[in-house]
């Protein structure tokens, strides 16, 4: 790579003839395993997550306790995600992922064996959700670095885009599943159906050969092979700002999920199958802004598409905070879904292909840093503040700060100018 903005070009028309796409990508063989085996383990992934929910505001009443839950399953990102990041860089991360994906599946078998015996309090949950949070220090930077080993530069975006679409189809079905077997069952067995779903990504794993790309030296230190990280994110202005801007999102905007069971109960005055759909609304609208990026994402400028996404998401969120009828909220989560998967899903390509593949590893963990790590600051102020003010003060506030942030970084001068080429460009580099 020749210089730190080598990936920041706008050049002419996109050329049609090899651009990415998705069927292109699912015809991979591994890749296609992979994505089946991620579905499968998503789907189970939010089945806990509803049941989690529910069953903490269940056991405490406790709005505040909700943003105490989710600040522990993120809080260990915070220390652990950067030398995560370079354990990624340093090591095979197929091989990693397979160890981390293993710890959570025995997360999830402690946590549903606990529930179903009727033994389990809420600090049962505050810490196998820290547990968690631990496990994905290290496997967030080395799964999402994982992907270009997997389908090539070429075809990231379109890859990135699947990924995002079989996480967020699983978010339309498993809470909505979660909902009924909560209801029927309790939380418990929700726990005990995704410690099953975790086997189908680990045996995908297990058969699929990634190409390892640039790895790096493990002669540095970790802490100098960190600095280098942190000095190349800082220097180069794609990465940069898209870190600042993921970073206010996940302290104000992302965590309003975290209130959705207070939003449930005590605003919409709805049981869990009904609280399971609303999660779902969400995930309609995540899927279709990742359907529509992996099919025609390579045609459209991916700054504008971020910045459309970063402005949207906050706008369904102030409409939510507005609203106390079920069916409106469902079609406000449509939207912010929507908008939140155009953001997240094209600027974490974007960061991706801006970074050079000895320092892939060290640059997403710093995005897990910004978008998971500071989850804990934005899970316990929204818990504060909604314990104190109100659900729908807190949702209002966040959307707020969340939508000013956004019309800033798409109203300033265009350093991060980036067109379709900077995809196929980088592969050159």
């Amino acid at each position: 790579m020749d210089s730190d903005n080598s990936t920041i070009a706008a050049v002419g028309e996109p050329s049609a003839p090899t651009r990415p796409n998705a069927l292109r990508v699912l015809a991979n063989r591994d890749y296609a395993l992979y994505w089946v085996g991620l579905l499968i383990s998503a789907t189970g992934s939010w089945m806990q997550n509803v049941a989690q929910g529910w069953l903490v505001f269940d056991l405490t009443g406790s709005k505040l306790y909700l943003g105490i839950v989710g600040a522990a399953g993120t809080l260990p990102m915070l220390f652990l995600a950067l030398p995560g990041g370079v354990i990624a860089d340093r090591f095979n991360k197929r091989r990693i992922t397979i160890l981390t994906q293993s710890l959570a599946m025995f997360q999830a078998f402690v946590l549903g064996l606990l529930t179903v015996k009727g033994l389990i309090k809420p600090w049962h949950v505050v810490l196998l959700a820290g547990f968690m949070g631990l496990v994905n220090s290290l496997d967030v930077p080395a799964r999402q670095a994982m992907t270009v080993e997997i389908v090539g530069k070429s075809d990231l975006l379109s890859a990135v885009a699947l990924n995002s679409s079989a996480f967020n189809g699983a978010r339309i079905l498993g809470p909505a599943i979660a909902g009924v077997i909560v209801g029927i069952s309790g939380a418990g067995m929700c726990f005990l159906i995704n410690a099953a779903s975790y086997l189908a990504v680990i045996i995908s794993l297990i058969i699929i050969r990634p190409t390892p790309l640039g790895a790096t030296s493990s002669d540095a230190s970790m802490m100098l092979q960190i600095r280098e990280g942190l000095a190349y994110a800082r220097r180069n202005p794609v990465i940069r700002d898209l870190l600042l801007l993921t970073g206010v999102a996940s302290i104000f905007g992302l965590q309003y999920g975290t209130l959705i069971p207070a939003l449930a109960k005590e605003v919409l005055r709805v049981g869990p199958e009904r609280f399971g759909i609303l999660v779902s609304s969400a995930g309609i609208g995540s899927v279709a802004a990742a359907v529509s990026i992996a099919a025609i994402g390579h045609l459209l400028m991916p700054r504008k598409v971020v910045s459309i996404g970063s402005i949207l998401a906050p706008l369904g969120i102030i409409a939510l905070s507005l609203t106390r009828q079920y069916f409106i909220a469902a079609a406000c989560l449509v939207v912010i879904g929507f908008g939140m998967m155009l953001f997240l899903a094209v600027s974490n390509s974007i960061v991706q292909v801006a970074s050079p593949d000895e320092l892939r590893g060290r640059i997403l963990s710093l995005r897990t840093l910004v978008f998971m790590g500071v989850a804990p600051i934005g899970s316990l102020q929204i818990g504060w503040f909604a314990q104190h003010f109100g659900v729908r003060a807190s949702l209002a506030v966040g959307g707020i700060l969340c939508l000013i942030s956004a019309l800033y970084f798409a109203l300033k001068p265009e350093s991060t100018n980036i067109s379709p080429e900077t995809f196929s460009a980088s592969t050159a580099t």
